[in-house]
């Protein structure tokens, strides 16, 4: 920081206490204009000062800087492709935890990784590849679904089920995706309703014109299953088929079904803000 941006800003600070609300709107537009590197003196100031109706205004006022630093990173992560997924859920955890570190959680998904990749080897068929997979991520690392009720928050923050091993279907999914990009194997998310799957896509593949070898369910300890099944699922639940439900989706689709999830948990379980202020996350919003 500058000799000019730090007068400035102590200028700025020194305006949080008029009493002036036209002020304190103009300080307010000038400091989230600032962004991050503004939070810190701010956090001090909310210790320094002893008047809870202005750590009120300060503690709105980190929330919103630390917001909009959160949405720039995701429309950056979305423009650029969208490839690393983990990256992606980390980004909707910050939205919970704004001071949250990427790389605990991302050295514990490069172990799980490396053992993986010491067991492949290009003999293995597409399935047996699967099989690897499967015992490493659920029979050792005992990763599963949660019993806890769809509405809980932490079930869609990867932090937390990277930590517990618990997670919803589209958290499993994701983690495993991730780790098969991260593997180079071909397998993508499907946007399938109400249970989020994944395909092992192949495009000289040609008993499916999709080039869809199989599905993965990975909610299900990574169980196989065939188009057959995921159409019978969706005459149970009674929902139309179409076309998207059986294909790859991308990787900002799968973070957007993250976000619309975590937005239903907040609502469900007594937290509507929260869910209001996600859905600013979403594109086009």
């Amino acid at each position: 920081m500058t000799e000019h941006s730090h007068r400035e800003l102590e200028a700025l600070m020194n305006l949080l206490e008029d009493p002036d609300n036209q002020v304190f709107d103009n300080v307010s537009s000038r400091l989230i204009e600032l962004g991050e590197e503004v939070v810190t003196p701010l956090e001090r100031r909310w210790e320094l000062t002893l008047k809870p109706e202005l750590q009120g205004k300060i503690e709105n006022l980190i929330k919103q800087i630390q917001f909009n630093t959160l949405r720039r990173s995701m429309d950056s992560w979305r423009s650029t492709g969208g490839n690393d997924l983990l990256y992606g859920s980390y980004l909707v955890a910050r939205f919970q935890y704004p001071d949250l570190s990427f790389e605990p959680f991302n050295q514990k998904l490069e172990k799980i990784k490396r053992d993986i990749w010491l067991e492949l080897n290009n003999e293995l068929t597409a399935l047996e590849k699967v099989k690897v997979i499967n015992y490493f991520m659920y029979d050792i690392h005992k990763f599963d679904k949660s019993l806890k009720k769809a509405h809980t928050p932490q079930l869609y923050l990867v932090n937390h089920v990277i930590d517990t091993c618990k997670g919803s279907p589209v958290m499993l999914g994701m983690i495993y995706a991730e780790l098969a990009r991260r593997l180079n194997l071909p397998i993508y998310g499907v946007n399938l309703p109400r249970n989020f799957v994944l395909c092992y896509y192949d495009p000289d593949f040609q008993d499916d014109p999709n080039g869809i070898m199989f599905y993965i369910n990975p909610s299900d300890s990574g169980a196989v299953l065939g188009l057959k099944e995921l159409k019978y699922f969706l005459s149970q639940v009674k929902i139309e088929e179409k076309e998207s439900y059986f294909t790859p989706c991308s990787n900002v689709d799968i973070i957007e079904r993250l976000i619309l999830n975590l937005q239903y948990a907040y609502d469900r379980s007594g937290q509507p803000d929260k869910a209001l202020a996600l859905k600013r996350l979403l594109r086009n919003q």
